[in-house]
């Protein structure tokens, strides 16, 4: 189905396709903006747009070019997703292009979409993420809000950090 809303024509509905729907999708794209300029929508292009992105990908740089990389930032020596080989640097540049979640960060990066499926990396985003937005971790979701993935801190932490109060003794 590829039809505007009976509720309102500038919302266009792209639902129920099946094994073509990635191979279809510069087609469809195509005629959602025309069903989106027939609903009246005035359409602009962007100047600045930039339709390629340069993202880096350690996996697929040559050694000599991985090197390079890690000395101009180490954390891209660091690797978080073992089987993707997937590096902090990489995840931090996804979140500074737009991830907020464990799934935009995977999307981005195709960090746990290996073996473990993330049994080994999540984690790790997970701190990632909550360091480069600034929130706590138990705010880190998967897929967006009521999707959390953590719940308040573990006892142990609590006494650590109670620890490094020195409000609690060893």
């Amino acid at each position: 189905m590829i039809a505007p809303s009976s509720v309102d024509p500038r919302f266009i509905n792209v639902a129920g396709i099946e094994s073509p729907g990635l191979t279809a999708a510069p087609a469809i794209a195509k005629y959602v903006v025309e069903l989106i300029k027939e609903s009246g929508l005035r359409l602009q292009a962007k100047r600045d747009f930039n339709p390629i992105r340069s993202v880096v990908r350690l996996r697929d740089l040559d050694p000599q070019a991985q090197a390079e990389l890690m000395q101009k930032d180490p954390a891209y020596g660091q690797i978080v997703c073992r089987c993707e080989m997937v590096s902090v640097g990489e995840i931090r540049d996804a979140v500074r292009r737009g991830a907020t979640t464990v799934d935009g960060v995977k999307l981005r990066t195709r960090s746990g979409m290996g073996r473990c499926q993330g049994g080994f990396c999540t984690p790790k985003i997970i701190r990632i993420l909550s360091e480069e937005l600034g929130l706590p971790p138990e705010a880190i979701s998967k897929n967006g809000p009521g999707s959390e993935l953590l719940f308040g801190r573990l006892r142990v932490e609590e006494e650590e950090a109670r620890r490094k109060e020195g409000k609690l003794h060893a």
